[in-house]
Parts: structure tokens; sequence; C-alpha cells
């Protein structure tokens, strides 16, 4: 008996990252640690999302991205800001429960206080929660 497995090529990824805010009913923000295992940004916070496969549609990939490393499901999300070929996106944490990949080690839901000038992101995270908070 002769078995014939098919293994599909790895995709590869392209120059286009897409990341999310996901803002809490508190309005604060979901932060991943990366795991040692990422030897560059190793124990670095990051938003959740990533690189999009060459051909992958831009909201596909954030959620697929999204899935990959907190196992949550996201909807529409709403465009914050564009910065070089990085798109940042932004929604509401549906309560979920979060699973994360072996990329990062651990979460935490940051306030706008708990941001500093240093954080890669901090100026993305407050236009995000500025954003959420004139919805009301």
């Amino acid at each position: 008996m002769r078995i014939n497995i098919k293994i599909m090529p790895k995709k590869k990824d392209s120059n286009i990252v897409a990341k999310i805010v996901i803002l809490d009913d508190n309005n604060r923000a979901l932060m991943l640690k990366r795991s040692k295992h990422l030897k560059k940004y190793a124990y670095h916070w990051d938003l959740p999302g990533g690189h999009l496969h060459i051909d992958e549609n831009l909201l596909d990939g954030l959620k697929r991205e999204v899935k990959e490393e907190t196992d949550l499901d996201i909807d529409t999300p709403t465009l914050v800001e564009i910065i070089d070929k990085t798109f940042f996106y932004m929604i509401k944490y549906n309560s979920q429960k979060i699973k994360l990949s072996k990329e990062h080690m651990a979460y935490l839901f940051v306030s706008k206080d708990m941001l500093n000038k240093d954080d890669q992101y901090q100026s993305i995270v407050l236009k995000a929660m500025e954003i959420e908070n004139d919805k009301y």
C-alpha cells in the first residue's frame, strides 16, 4: 500500500505588516511579551499581528496573525494609521479566552498611564484609545 502525502510549502512573508490594538472595556490595550524563541526581539512587548504572506489580503492576514498569536477571532477592525508598510488597526476586546502561541510568553492589558515614551507603539495605542474615547 502506498500513501501519498502532499506537503504544502510554507508561505513566504511579504514586507507588509498588520498590527492591532485590542482595547478592553477599561480602554486598556492588549500587549504581548515575546518569548525567547524570537531571539532578535526576545522579551519585548508587542501588539498582536505580523507579516502578511505574499498575495494575502490585508484583513485576512491580520485575522490569521491574531488567531495564531492569541487564539482570538476578530471581526471588522477600524484602521488607525499607516506608517510605511505597517497598517495599524483597533478593535474592542470581546472577552474571548486568550491562548498564546509559543511566540509569546505573557500578555497584559495596559492603561495609558503604563505606557512610556520609549514604547515602540505608544503613539498608536494612545491614538486608538483616543478614538475609542471619542465614540462616547
